[in-house]
Order: C-alpha cells, then structure tokens, then sequence
C-alpha cells in the first residue's frame, strides 16, 4: 500500500557531482520532498552540536540506531539523524499531519 501522491524518485546516495555512481548500491527510492531538500548533500549540520554529520544512508546504517518515532514526529537520535531530519524536513507540518491520520486509522505503525 502507498500513501505517496506523486511517485517517488529515485535519489543518489552520493550525487554524481560529489563522485557517486548510477551503480544500485548508490541508490535509493525517495518522496519528492524529501528529494528535493536533499538535493547533492552528502551532510548537514547537527543542530545541538553544530558539527557537519553524513546525512543516512539507507544502504549501510540502521534506522533504528539514528532514529526513532514519538506519535507522528521522527527524532534523530544521532547527529546523523538529527542533521537528516532537518535537512531533509522530515518533520514539517504537512508530514505530521499524514503520519498523525495513518496512525489513527492503524495504516502506520510507528517504530
């Protein structure tokens, strides 16, 4: 089942600007949003620390060591997690608003 109104994309891991290949290990299926705060970033800034982190990378970390769910909000639990939340906007109001309305009708189960 998707919730997704436009198809998603598929995201270089590494942009190719930065050296990554069109080689499968290098990439990822993303919604549009997330997509386009991603853009060519490789990193982001933590924002307790205030120090460059890696965004996540969906083919060698573990979701659960960078984040966990509280309701409908997504919380970095490390600095790799929290400079992915913010870069990526994860939390924005229309995202909380979705995820709030698919854990009511037990579609989405947070983690």
């Amino acid at each position: 089942m998707s919730f997704a109104l436009v198809p998603f994309q598929v995201d270089h891991i590494i942009a190719r600007k930065h050296g990554g290949s069109d080689e499968l290990a290098n990439l990822a299926l993303a919604c549009l949003h997330c997509n386009r705060h991603k853009g060519p970033n490789i990193a982001g800034i933590d924002p307790p620390t205030e120090e460059i982190q890696p965004l996540y990378n969906p083919r060698g970390d573990a979701w659960g060591e960078h984040f966990r769910m509280d309701g409908a909000l997504l919380v970095g639990l490390t600095g790799v997690g929290r400079a992915t939340v913010q870069v990526l906007a994860m939390n924005e109001p229309e995202f909380l608003a979705v995820r709030e309305t698919l854990i009511k009708e037990g579609v989405y189960v947070p983690v």
